[in-house]
């Protein structure tokens, strides 16, 4: 496992370009798309502004 420390706002921009990353991929990336998922539960687990996870899983 690997260790990164963020800030705030690189936080908020990793989280938002996840979601984007998230967006772009359809029914046949089902893989990464769990793992896209699992990766934004994570990322929320580290805000305070803490997005529902049925939001997330979708």
């Amino acid at each position: 496992m690997k260790t990164i420390h963020l800030s705030e706002s690189e936080l908020a921009l990793v989280r938002n370009a996840m979601r984007a990353y998230l967006n772009s991929f359809g029914h046949d990336e089902a893989d990464v798309v769990t793992d896209i998922k699992r990766v934004l539960v994570r990322l929320a687990a580290a805000t305070d502004d803490r997005p529902e996870r049925s939001e997330l899983i979708g």
